[in-house]
């Protein structure tokens, strides 16, 4: 045995969540306090008369250790391994005595906060370490590189020796005195079997250390990537007279990282990294993470097609980095420097940066899963940072390095790629077009709360249209919550979590539970998905080609397979399944029949909805393509009637059995009804909602305003009304002015057209004139009358969906029962129906979206525009999602009203 665990991240205080101190977010003022921590240990008999090495972890953000009373020295940084030589001053004879005083502030601590909480404390694991005493291996570094056909490799090791044996010859003449000794270096595949072998006898050096750099050439290995993960057992065994006396075994991967031509490769094939930012917390432990909190990370990002981590802003454990290994996670290392950068001005701080890049590359080099280091995080560039990335590039010239935040083209050449944050789609457009380096965003949305993730779909796709787009990492995994009730077993999930606002911005919940945005992530990231939107066929046509695009980079489509379900409208028509071929990065065709279809029916939507299955079963992603046959329009099927109208204060029309009943007086329609039942009433003009916190936020800074007028409440009266009927119509104009105070109000011009068949057209024209630069909607509101409880929709579900997230909708009829989770919300439609149990009730064609709540099911908003979602602090890019209140450019809709069945 040569390594004793003293302390394990699960045994000591979480200091922050046990209560000794309230969680401090971001940096501190002056209320930060001390820790103290007394471990008292044996040492085992069998490390006595060797090199003891005691190792830390990570302890923020500083440690002073004495061990026996003998001080060992302090460590100023906290996210980063270090160890101490503990041969002199530990006991074998009597019980040891390992004492700790931790600092939550320090000169550099600043390096060492982030968007993130402060948690002082030793927060990973305090490991006592055994090896010779007078020789011993150091250090293993190994890289590989492929031939001109990565076909097979040659892998490079180098090994560090150190030697402390008493030099027999003075000054600084060669010494080779003694015996030397033997390098054995064995590479060994995922089942055990020996792949290459070297053994190599290195002369005696006394007093110093030496490095050995050897290759071994492996013919055809498996390569590592995200998708492949083929892992290595790399074994380096020091022998004295034959004797194996330190054995140091690596895992690694054959992989090949370069940025040439400006485009990011690994294993010479570009890719694209779907990404997410990461903090290495829970809301149970802090940052005192277990292998069971990474393994859940890991499996539910690779569920949502994430390939990607940005670990922000600090190396994370390396048991995390263990594990992306294995299951196959590209990682991007930041040496931590945290919110400190500024602070990079100052020269006094040239210890901390030196510290920092050492010791994030020295632990973390021979990982397969991390492709790159990231210096820092929003940063400006400084005299230090270049000192860092120079560094960082001479421990490892294997890797490209990065500056979070920085894009500028004339940024020096050791950076190796650009890194914009929060560009909109344009922007990343315009920069990708011509890039000379690969671009990563390291934060380029942001999953701000509930309600802040607008506009995925845009940047995802402006970016990596583009060779030079290389990818990105979404603002962030998980929100970052706290559970400071100290409990941590299955139920303290219960417990309320304290939060910040600065900290609701995760695609999942802090426990991990998938949010709407993590939904949107997986089918943006899907990299399998139809091609097409819809495909075109001729009626009597056997089946249609539908196109498979494989965004993967090594993967073929072999053992995926697609489930497909043949609708039209609600009606299922056929089902199957088909096995598709497909290389990467390439375009794949499958067939779907139409045996089940006969001619042409313009009333109704056909489609089929596609479920990509993994070899595993589970399902990648989700799509839907529309099947388009050339076909006239739709009939009217509603027996003509004669069309009566009666003026008054309310005006009625009545075609059949409906009856529209107007107020002439507001312009606006009250009712309308079948055979002396309600089926809807108040149709009125919307043009507001609740706005989220970033909205109302937004809205006040772009209109001076401190508070916001409520747009929808406002006094209607009719200033012009004329009324014209013919055989088959009537038609109805009216002019509405909408007052909701001195300084806001709007002008709409609606066109009802009465059909004989009853249906009812509506046209309306939306003119504000109002002191908020936007309005958050369009269209028209309206209440169900109370026995219309179902209600379904043509359109993009279950999920709610918005003009810039939407990709997670598929193509559907959705919908349940009225004021159910299913039927609340957002949702961007074709049509929607109300009826009640006898199936009697209406339809609404022509609208876009549709607004619900559970507070009022019954009150139902009818949209032709909407607000795009926000990405935190910003509006949408596009004007049709901006909803600019601009003079002179109403916002208009068409609706049809028609009766069912």
């Amino acid at each position: 045995r040569s390594r004793l665990r003293l302390v394990t991240s699960q045994t000591i205080c979480r200091y922050g969540l046990e209560g000794f101190e309230p969680p401090h977010y971001k940096p501190f003022g002056k209320e930060a306090s001390e820790g103290f921590y007394i471990r008292r240990f044996k040492a085992p008999a069998n490390f006595s008369n060797r090199r003891m090495v005691l190792r830390f972890d990570g302890v923020w953000s500083s440690a002073e250790v004495w061990l026996n009373g003998e001080p060992l020295g302090r460590h100023d940084s906290g996210f980063t391994r270090f160890e101490y030589d503990v041969s002199r001053a530990i006991r074998f004879d009597q019980e040891n005595v390992l004492a700790v005083r931790v600092r939550q502030l320090q000169h550099d601590y600043l390096f060492d906060t982030n968007d993130d909480w402060s948690l002082g404390g030793i927060y990973r694991d305090v490991t006592l370490l055994s090896m010779p005493k007078e020789r011993w291996l150091d250090r293993v570094d190994a890289s590989t590189s492929f031939d001109r056909d990565f076909r097979d490799a040659d892998l490079s090791v180098r090994i560090m020796v150190h030697d402390e044996h008493r030099r027999t010859v003075a000054g600084n003449l060669p010494d080779h005195a003694g015996d030397g000794y033997d390098l054995q270096v064995t590479l060994k595949n995922a089942q055990g079997a020996e792949v290459a072998q070297r053994l190599l006898h290195v002369a005696p050096h006394n007093g110093t250390g030496r490095e050995t750099s050897l290759a071994l050439h492996v013919a055809a290995p498996e390569q590592w990537t995200a998708e492949t993960p083929a892992l290595y057992a790399l074994s380096v065994r020091l022998l004295e007279n034959s004797v194996a006396t330190h054995e140091i075994t690596r895992q690694i991967g054959f992989r090949q990282i370069s940025t040439a031509g400006g485009i990011f490769r690994v294993n010479g094939q570009a890719v694209k990294l779907r990404g997410v930012d990461r903090h290495d917390e829970h809301p149970d432990v802090g940052r005192a993470t277990t292998a069971e909190h990474w393994a859940e990370d890991i499996r539910l990002m690779k569920e949502a097609n994430i390939n990607f981590i940005r670990s922000s802003h600090y190396p994370p454990a390396e048991g995390f980095l263990d594990l992306c290994d294995k299951l196959g996670m590209y990682v991007e290392d930041e040496v931590p420097m945290g919110f400190g950068g500024d602070h990079a001005y100052d020269p006094s701080f040239a210890a901390a940066v030196m510290l920092r890049s050492y010791e994030t590359v020295e632990r973390d080099i021979n990982h397969p899963s991390i492709l790159l280091w990231s210096i820092g995080n929003e940063d400006p560039l400084t005299s230090l940072h270049l000192a860092s990335i120079r560094t960082v590039k001479g421990l490892d010239p294997t890797r490209p390095v990065l500056l979070p935040w920085r894009s500028e083209e004339w940024l020096p050449a050791e950076i190796d790629m650009l890194a914009p944050h929060y560009f909109n789609a344009s922007a990343y457009d315009k920069l990708a077009a011509h890039s000379s380096r690969p671009i990563l965003t390291t934060e380029f949305t942001h999953a701000y709360g509930t309600e802040g993730f607008g506009g995925l779909e845009d940047t995802w796709h402006a970016l990596t249209s583009h060779p030079a787009g290389a990818g990105g990492a979404i603002w962030m995994w998980a929100d970052q919550g706290l559970n400071i009730a100290r409990q941590n077993t299955p139920e303290s999930k219960k417990n309320p979590l304290l939060l910040v606002d600065d900290g609701i911005d995760g695609i999942v919940g802090a426990y991990r539970e998938p949010q709407r945005d993590y939904w949107e992530t997986k089918a943006v990231y899907a990299q399998v998905h139809a091609a097409a939107d819809h495909v075109d066929f001729a009626p009597g046509q056997k089946s249609v080609r539908i196109p498979v695009l494989n965004e993967y980079d090594f993967t073929d489509l072999s053992g995926m397979t697609i489930e497909w379900r043949l609708f039209e409208d609600a009606r299922e028509l056929d089902h199957g399944k088909v096995t598709p071929e497909g290389k990467p990065h390439a375009v794949a065709w499958i067939e779907v029949p139409l045996r089940t279809i006969s001619g042409c029916n313009p009333s109704v939507t056909r489609y089929a909805q596609l479920s990509f299955r993994r070899k595993d079963g589970s399902e990648l992603t989700r799509n839907a393509i529309e099947l388009l046959a050339p076909c006239g329009p739709a009939l009217q099927t509603a027996p003509a009637a004669h069309i009566t109208v009666q003026q008054a204060e309310t005006t009625t029309i009545t075609a059949g059995d409906v009856t529209y009943s107007f107020d002439r007086a507001t312009g606006l329609l009250q009712s309308a009804t079948r055979k002396g039942k309600t089926l809807f009433t108040n149709l009125m003009p919307t043009l507001w909602r609740p706005l989220s916190t970033m909205e109302e936020n937004i809205a006040r800074r772009e209109s001076g305003l401190t508070k916001l007028p409520d747009l929808n409440l406002c006094q209607a009266h009719a200033t012009e009304w004329k009324i014209s009927e013919s055989s088959t119509e009537a038609v109805l104009n009216s002019l509405v002015q909408c007052r909701v105070d001195e300084a806001n109000s709007y002008q709409i011009a609606f066109t009802y057209t009465i059909h004989q068949t009853g249906t009812l057209h509506v046209h309306f024209s939306i003119d504000p004139r109002v002191q908020v630069k936007w309005i958050a909607q369009a269209g028209l509101a309206m209440d169900a009358a109370p026995e219309l409880r179902q209600m379904h929709w043509l359109g993009l579900g279950p999920l709610d969906c918005y003009p810039n997230e939407k990709a997670a909708g598929v193509l559907g009829v959705w919908g349940g029962e009225l004021g159910q989770a299913e039927t609340t919300g957002n949702k961007i439609i074709r049509w929607v129906q109300l009826t009640a149990s006898d199936h009697a009730g209406f339809r609404v064609d022509g609208v876009r979206y549709l607004r619900a709540s559970a507070s009022r099911p019954e009150h139902l908003e009818l949209l032709s525009s909407e607000l795009g979602r926000t990405s935190k602090a910003r509006r949408p890019e596009w004007p049709e999602q901006q909803l600019n209140t601009e003079p002179g450019a109403p916002f208009a809709g068409d609706f049809v009203f028609r009766v069912v069945p």
